[in-house]
């Protein structure tokens, strides 16, 4: 008589059965993902030209680069020159330059989530998926010309090739073309955005952790090799623009605009990592995934030292049981920390971490994936589907609530206004004026020039982003050199969420010191707007002249 096993079959875990569903319902799953990006990326893409300058100051240099050959190093050279190609082939179509970031973030995610495919859990990959396409401020960077969309796709491709190259680790030698590749990658990364040159340092530390010693020589012999040729390259079509040494010395001053303040200390650059990990951590970082109010300005030093040890038990965690996310840990350890001590704590702005939100949430999330997935417990093992759901949820919230869903279609219908604060509507209709009504050859003067030659259709103006002297014949001098006709003067708010009449008074300043000792030297030609308007005025340099003269003679 053959016994029957008496050994009972062991029932698949809930994680078990979780990840297993997930897989069978892929195909269906990736459609509703589809779906779900195509909804949200357009009703969140933005036409109208950002109030953060930044992004036509991209474009500015692109056309610089076209039109005079301007090299445009500051802020990395990489992105205004791959817009000023698109400007060349299509001309200044500013639907077209923003059409071309919702591709790049496009990219960057499929990239991404299919470099993550093979090395994070079911849930972790398509939970953070779903967290990422219905994140406004993700979304956000898909219809403005930042470079934050391209360098999200660069970065994309750098783990992709990455991960790849961590499976062939201790199998067969790594080819010298693939250092050549990888040293190519870190250089068009740095010449994109400049903190990416932690992404070397990065790199070589995983590699000498997995004892290649001889690839992490190769890699950065190779990344010198290619950026002195970059640099001799630049010299001989281009000369010396000066411009990467100006970016250097304001991140080393204690303030960016004042130097005066002088050169930030030892001290100062420790305090400014542990201030920007507040802002950047406690408040950007907790808004992204939706447990703050978006307009939140509070920081909270308990949510970021806890954040901090979240990270770093994942890093010791995967140190032995997943090179890949390893490699993940330590390139945002060299990335965020590099941001959090180069910048200066005033800027406060989400775009300087928002590139690296998606590898941080799948970073935590498998952290936690890695610590209840095999708990005999069910009501652990769902505490990664929980967190994830309840992002996804807290974000697609976040997202309907700032979304205005009839702007695409009024700024689609020619409305190009719509969407904008009355100041800023006055602003940029004013600029637009003087590109209809004034001469061809007036040269105007304005706090926000980039902005407003792309409103104006290309019309170049001088820019008055700060001034040294309280010298009226200084002042006036530097516009008359310059051959400035008009100003335009308005009413920005200093604080874009608030109207409570505090302006952006730069301009106003600059003029009150002229008007001061030579009266009727500015003209008022034309009014926009009855709230927080915009003002043009006409310079009378011959008033000015006969007055300056005159009180000369009288010193006399």
């Amino acid at each position: 008589m053959v016994k029957k096993n008496s050994q009972k079959k062991i029932p698949a875990s809930w994680w078990e059965n979780s990840e297993n569903w997930i897989s069978s319902k892929g195909s269906l799953i990736l459609l509703i993902a589809i779906l779900t990006y195509a909804f949200f990326s357009f009703f969140t893409f933005n036409l109208r030209i950002s109030e953060g300058g930044d992004d036509s100051t991209y474009i500015i240099r692109a056309l610089s680069f076209i039109e005079e050959g301007k090299f445009p190093e500051y802020q990395g050279p990489i992105y205004p020159i791959f817009l000023s190609g698109l400007i060349f082939l299509f001309g200044l179509k500013l639907a077209v330059l923003k059409l071309s970031s919702w591709i790049f973030l496009t990219l960057a995610i499929i990239v991404l989530f299919r470099a993550a495919s093979k090395y994070v859990s079911r849930i972790t990959l398509w939970g953070g998926l779903f967290a990422l396409i219905v994140n406004y401020h993700l979304l956000y960077f898909g219809s403005q010309t930042y470079s934050e969309a391209f360098f999200m796709m660069l970065q994309s491709i750098f783990i992709l090739y990455i991960f790849k190259l961590t499976d062939q680790l201790g199998k067969n030698p790594i080819p010298f073309q693939s250092t050549l590749f990888l040293a190519g990658l870190l250089l068009i990364l740095f010449l994109t955005r400049t903190v990416a040159i932690a992404a070397l340092p990065a790199l070589i530390l995983f590699l000498l952790i997995k004892k290649q010693n001889k690839t992490a020589l190769l890699v950065t012999l190779n990344f010198i090799i290619l950026l002195f040729i970059y640099i001799g390259l630049k010299e001989l079509f281009w000369g010396s623009t000066g411009n990467s040494s100006a970016q250097l010395q304001s991140l080393l001053m204690k303030h960016p605009y004042d130097s005066s303040q002088g050169k930030e200390t030892f001290g100062g650059f420790i305090l400014r990592f542990i201030q920007n990990s507040n802002i950047y951590l406690s408040k950007h970082f907790v808004i992204f995934t939706g447990f703050k109010n978006a307009l939140s300005l509070s920081k909270h030093s308990l949510i970021t030292i806890f954040l901090y040890l979240w990270f770093f038990i994942g890093l010791k965690r995967f140190y032995r049981q997943n090179s890949h996310l390893l490699f993940t840990g330590i390139y945002l350890a060299f990335m965020l920390g590099t941001t959090f001590v180069a910048l200066q704590p005033l800027w406060d702005q989400e775009r300087l971490i928002i590139p690296f939100y998606p590898l941080m949430l799948l970073f935590l999330a498998e952290t936690v994936v890695s610590f209840t997935q095999n708990s005999p417990s069910a009501t652990k093992q769902k505490l990664p589907a929980l967190l994830l759901a309840l992002i996804v949820l807290l974000s697609t919230a976040q997202t309907v609530k700032r979304t205005d869903f009839q702007a695409i279609f009024r700024n689609l219908s020619g409305d190009r206004y719509y969407g904008y604060t009355p100041d800023w509507q006055n602003y940029l209709k004013m600029a637009e004026y003087t590109s209809q009504k004034l001469p061809a050859d007036s040269y105007v003067a304005c706090r926000k020039p980039n902005m407003a030659r792309l409103m104006a259709e290309g019309k170049k103006f001088y820019g008055i982003y700060r001034f040294d002297s309280q010298n009226a014949d200084t002042l006036i001098n530097q516009l008359y050199q310059r051959g400035v006709t008009h100003i335009i003067v308005a009413s920005l708010r200093k604080n874009p969420r608030i109207r409570n009449g505090q302006v952006i008074n730069t301009i106003h300043r600059y003029m009150k010191y002229i008007e001061e000792k030579y009266p009727n030297t500015f003209i008022f030609r034309k009014q926009v707007g009855k709230e927080e308007p915009a003002w043009l005025f006409e310079i009378n340099y011959n008033h000015w002249q006969q007055a300056h003269k005159a009180s000369n003679d009288t010193s006399r």
